[in-house]
């Protein structure tokens, strides 16, 4: 589409900041909303309306028939590269061609694209930043003008990503504006925020043997850079990385903020889950999930994914049992469940793959439950959608996996979960379970989380012993930690008690605005505000709490 640059900004000498932008910037500028506060109407946000702060006239912040125009060349590269493949994985990624670009769109239109308005250039720094973190990294920026309001690039790699970023960005406007508001006047300067909302930081970056003088790593210089998912617990890593609130708390702190999100996802990461006897349990039943009648054993189901990025190095980054997701390989080679065809003795060949070290802690509590499942019971589940689903049932992994009894049958529901007393949050792709921790913590029993080289946003506000029984990455603890809760049942009551308390206070409106205003609206007074002139006291924007 046309439009016309800001005076003395040469659109043509930017920088690109990755593959995917200088793709953008090849068929259309990126899109951008109008400053919507604080004259913002908010009762009109849902309808995409926004108040000119100027005039106080209405106006349009989306675009229509141009916002598919303007993805037209995005699906038509996708599509174009299907054409080499075979028939039916052309089929499949026709169909994730299709499902990527229309997210894209959705993402244009939630935080109210404009056609024709232009983004000022990128600052130099922040074009450094997004450079070294990595091309194929997914890492975004998001730009306030006093001209042109709020703008990003909704474009992403994969559907779950896009919508990822229309949630992310619709949090960060929203915050901004109820916190901010005089930061967002005409007479003030325009920001950039950089930002991710992958599962963990895919940046080569994070290995620190790359992290020399001379070369793109220099992390330390790096401009605040929020991810809205999990981060290493050592800050050291990526020291100007922001743990911003959990992607999953986004649509409760907006309905808590009075603005609600403007789609509701159906996306599992979306939701906050808990458990409760008298909705979830089936009538009758109350009795079952008294502490003293919980089945005595370790519970687990989950999926088979691999553990960390290839960067995270040998220490941490764990492959999944067989032909699964990588990064952007799509499907690796290898497959560790190969290595029980080389021993005749079943029991032999689970001990011989515990022995290694390249396999997840979530496959080590399956094979440690086949070994003996008189305290754990782990199997995985939902496994489809680790492989091409036209033919996973036919598949090795499958194949192995009913041989060797790994997989359940069927997907456990939470009332069967919370019929046992001792729960496990065994980490996946990004180090952590999100939520799962949270709606674990609500079950009857207690909880063995799982500390591993990864955080989210609320694991500081958890004490070990008194929200739950910290188990070690590699899980070399997780027998001696069942024998400790077994020989003092009270321990597990009142670690159990104290984490439904917590989570209680925690899903409270009070408890997910001030969740959102430490983790989210103080950090980005750094970019926003790092004079301090402008942030609103979180009692003064909410007295009513």
């Amino acid at each position: 589409r046309s439009h016309t640059p800001p005076q003395g900004v040469n659109h043509h000498q930017r920088e690109p900041l990755s593959s995917n932008r200088a793709h953008l910037s090849a068929c259309h500028p990126p899109s951008s909303t109008r400053a919507t506060s604080p004259a913002r109407d908010r009762s009109t946000f849902g309808a995409n309306t926004i108040r000119d702060s100027r005039s106080g006239n209405m106006r349009s912040g989306v675009a229509h028939a141009s916002a598919t125009d303007e993805r037209a060349p995005l699906l038509k590269d996708a599509l174009e590269k299907t054409r080499s493949q075979g028939w039916v994985r052309q089929t499949w990624m026709m169909a994730l061609a299709l499902a990527t670009a229309a997210a894209a769109l959705v993402a244009t239109r939630l935080v109210g694209s404009r056609s024709g308005a232009a983004m000022a250039p990128f600052h130099a720094r922040v074009v450094r930043t997004v450079r070294d973190y990595g091309k194929n990294a997914d890492i975004h920026t998001m730009l306030w003008t006093p001209t042109g309001g709020f703008g990003f690039d909704p474009y992403d790699h994969s559907y779950d990503l896009s919508l990822k970023t229309a949630a992310v960005t619709e949090l960060i406007q929203k915050t901004i504006e109820l916190y901010y508001p005089g930061r967002l006047t005409p007479e003030q300067g325009p920001f950039e925020i950089v930002f991710v909302v992958t599962d963990f930081p895919q940046t080569n970056c994070v290995d620190k043997t790359k992290q020399n003088v001379g070369t793109t790593c220099t992390v330390q210089n790096w401009e605040p850079i929020f991810t809205f998912s999990s981060i290493p617990r050592d800050t050291s890593i990526l020291p100007t990385l922001v743990g911003a609130t959990l992607i999953t708390f986004s649509k409760a702190v907006q309905a808590a903020m009075g603005m609600p999100a403007q789609r509701s996802s159906n996306e599992g990461w979306s939701e906050i889950s808990t458990f409760d006897v008298g909705r979830d349990a089936a009538p009758g039943s109350a009795s079952e999930y008294e502490f003293d009648n919980l089945i005595p054993k370790i519970i687990w189901r989950g999926s088979d994914y691999p553990f960390l990025g290839p960067a995270f190095g040998a220490e941490h980054h764990r492959e999944s049992t067989c032909h699964s997701i990588l990064g952007r390989n799509w499907i690796s080679d290898h497959c560790q469940l190969q290595e029980l065809l080389k021993y005749e003795d079943t029991e032999e060949a689970f001990r011989a793959l515990l022995g290694s070290n390249e396999i997840t802690p979530r496959t080590r509590a399956v094979l440690i439950s086949r070994l003996d499942g008189s305290w754990i019971d782990a199997r995985f589940s939902n496994i489809y959608w680790l492989t091409h689903p036209y033919r996973f049932i036919q598949s090795q992994r499958a194949q192995l996996g009913r041989r060797f009894n790994l997989d359940a049958q069927q997907p456990m529901s939470a009332a069967e979960l919370a019929k046992y007393k001792y729960q496990i949050d065994l980490g996946g792709w990004g180090g952590t379970t999100w939520t799962g921790t949270i709606h674990k913590m609500t079950m009857p029993g207690c909880l063995f989380h799982h500390e591993t080289t990864m955080k989210d946003s609320y694991f500081e506000d958890l004490v070990a012993y008194e929200h739950y029984i910290p188990v070690k990455e590699d899980l070399s603890d997780l027998r001696e930690r069942f024998g400790e809760v077994e020989a003092d049942p009270e321990l597990c009551k009142r670690v159990s008690a104290n984490a439904k308390a917590w989570v209680d206070r925690f899903l409270t409106r009070r408890g997910l605005l001030f969740h959102n205003y430490q983790k989210l609206a103080v950090p980005l007074g750094k970019v926003v505000d790092p004079y301090g002139k402008f942030l609103r006291p979180f009692n003064a924007v909410h007295a009513e709490l």
